[in-house]
């Protein structure tokens, strides 16, 4: 038997893929980060941020490969390797702040992204993918979402910090440009992603006469990051 099962719509598991491929840049950039922590309960609260964005992404493969294992995960998350290469060349930091902020940004704008498009699925596929795609933080942070100890690890030394908050806000803007290119590269590379972006915008109530729904993507896109910036207390 395949991996992935051969009936999942094209749309879909190329969905689950990018949702998969950017969940698991999301562990490894939280894990890499809690590595050389500056103390021991931030370590601890990026690797529980880590353990849980790996836990969505062999949720999201479930979904169209139940027990199938890494096979199934490579097989989804295939047409997307070295998809975020540029995104990381561009964004890259030595500085330890900077590099978390990067994962805040460039992972929220994934999900968000990933959110957007399933809502143009319909039927059991789309339900079950919007049950994991929303699963968000623990605790009284949950509102924050998937990032909520990255984001609350930020919002602490910003708060203390005027100077890096002001370098964090700069850098939060550099960060999300090259985010919303990567977008607007998955969209002309990925058919599917093209159609499913179509099918959410008319299911979200964009008027196709507002303009296009790659211009609607990008701004609702962009309204999210402003939302998650205001949280940190950072200018977007």
């Amino acid at each position: 038997m395949p991996p992935v099962d051969p009936s999942t719509p094209a749309p879909v598991s190329a969905l689950v893929g990018i949702a998969a491929y950017t969940e698991l840049a999301g562990f490894g950039l939280l894990a890499a980060r809690s590595v050389d922590a500056p103390d021991l309960a931030t370590r601890q609260s990026l690797a529980l941020g880590a353990e849980r964005a790996l836990s969505r992404q062999q949720a999201l493969v479930g979904l169209v490969a139940p027990g199938a294992g890494v096979p199934a995960a490579a097989a989804l998350m295939g047409p997307f390797e070295g998809a975020l290469v540029e995104f990381d060349t561009r964004t890259r930091t030595d500085d330890w702040a900077e590099g978390v902020l990067k994962g805040v940004v460039g992972h929220g704008v994934a999900q968000d992204f990933c959110r957007t498009l399933a809502a143009g699925v319909g039927g059991q596929h789309g339900k079950r993918l919007r049950e994991v795609l929303e699963v968000a933080g623990a605790g009284p942070a949950a509102r924050d979402g998937a990032d909520a100890e990255a984001l609350s690890v930020l919002v602490r030394l910003a708060s203390a910090d005027d100077v890096l908050a002001s370098r964090l806000a700069l850098w939060g803007r550099r960060v999300v440009g090259e985010a919303l290119n990567l977008v607007t590269a998955l969209l002309e590379q990925h058919a599917e992603l093209e159609s499913l972006t179509a099918a959410s915008a008319a299911a979200l109530g964009h008027d196709a006469a507002d303009g296009s729904v790659r211009s609607w993507l990008v701004a609702r896109l962009t309204a999210e990051h402003t939302r998650r910036m205001d949280r940190l207390g950072l200018a977007a």
